[in-house]
């Protein structure tokens, strides 16, 4: 019998990429988590974790890697940005001494000093020291990703745009280099403390009239000024079949639209919508030059994430999902292999 053959991207709580492949896309069981299986000449599984979302959901990908594929590796870590949704649940996979992680990509702050910055802290180490705190876990800032993830001599790179892999094809599209370099020092100012709204919790309206006009009003008057998010990894996946698959974290308009215009990015086939589907991280033109085939969100369903606005305007260019459905219990099936507590779903929205 044929083997399958495929890569697969993991992750899980509020921040993790979603899956997409040639037949549907797979919802997994584990709140937030999804799995993403594509045919693509690799014999075995090569497996991928993008975000491993807040304190404790580090566990249920580490559950979900031992009951379905025997073992806990992870060829492939990456956290798009220090937000504790994003970053807290990879302790918990570092706590695991069963999980073995080969290679994380991250950005380091500490790649961005200058003279001046260490003058400031009247060394060098004093100067990575601070810059790094932003990866501090959320809970306890006695614990620092970078330095755990070096303690156990997991083969860490700092990643920034234009950076690609060496085994797949996957290339780093943003945050730029000088993008990054400006908006790092706000970023340590700030500590890296922001996260999501836990006051956002009217539940979002399925049956919300909404038209262009009141659409645009919306999307394209807002703004996202946190930048943590703005320094948010953002990657482009082209399996060889002229499919694009876009990954983007919780990027801001500023650096998507950076990636768009520098690396001339259109016509996705899938695309992660960034910020729970926010409606300061996305505009009309935006989405009008990615023309996403299929958009997923990572939502818990409440009136600001996702953005009926945002789901409006993206269903113009294909079917809309979001892991709201089903309590995060989703599987949509097109011939790929049925799993335990999942079944198949509708997007939230047909595209127009």
């Amino acid at each position: 019998s044929r083997s399958m053959k495929k890569v697969l991207f993991k992750g899980c709580g509020t921040a993790i990429i979603t899956p997409f492949t040639e037949e549907g896309v797979n919802f997994e069981q584990f709140k937030n988590m999804i799995e993403f299986q594509i045919e693509n000449g690799v014999e075995n599984p090569y497996v991928i974790v993008i975000d491993a979302g807040k304190e404790g959901d580090g566990k249920k990908v580490a559950k979900h890697l031992k009951d379905f594929f025997r073992n806990k590796h992870i060829d492939l870590a990456i956290c798009t940005h220090p937000d504790s949704d994003h970053k807290d649940g990879f302790f918990d996979l570092l706590d695991d001494k069963d999980v073995i992680i080969d290679e994380f990509w991250l950005t380091d702050p500490a790649k961005f000093l200058c003279a001046d910055d260490i003058k400031y802290y009247k060394n060098e180490e004093n100067a990575i020291k601070a810059v790094r705190a932003i990866w501090n876990k959320s809970t306890d800032s006695s614990r620092n990703l970078i330095e755990e993830i070096l303690k156990k001599n997991i083969d860490c790179y700092s990643v920034i745009a234009g950076d690609n892999h060496d085994k797949l094809p996957i290339k780093v599209v943003a945050p730029y280099r000088q993008f990054y370099s400006e908006i790092v020092k706000d970023m340590v100012a700030r500590g890296g403390v922001k996260t999501y709204d836990k006051s956002d919790t009217a539940p979002y309206d399925n049956n919300a009239k909404v038209d262009d006009e009141e659409a645009k009003s919306v999307i394209d008057k807002c703004t996202d000024d946190s930048p943590t998010n703005a320094s948010s990894i953002v990657i482009m996946y082209e399996p060889g079949d002229g499919k694009k698959l876009l990954f983007a974290g919780d990027s801001t308009q500023e650096s998507l639209q950076l990636a768009i215009d520098i690396y001339h990015i259109g016509n996705v086939d899938f695309f992660k919508v960034p910020h729970h589907g926010s409606k300061h991280n996305l505009t009309t033109p935006i989405i009008e030059q990615l023309k996403p085939k299929k958009s997923y969100i990572t939502a818990s369903g409440t009136s600001k994430h996702p953005s009926s606005a945002i789901v409006y305007w993206l269903s113009k260019h294909g079917d809309v999902f979001s892991t709201q459905s089903c309590e995060y219990n989703l599987h949509c099936s097109f011939g790929l292999h049925e799993r335990p507590n999942t079944k198949s779903v509708d997007p939230i929205k047909r595209k127009q």
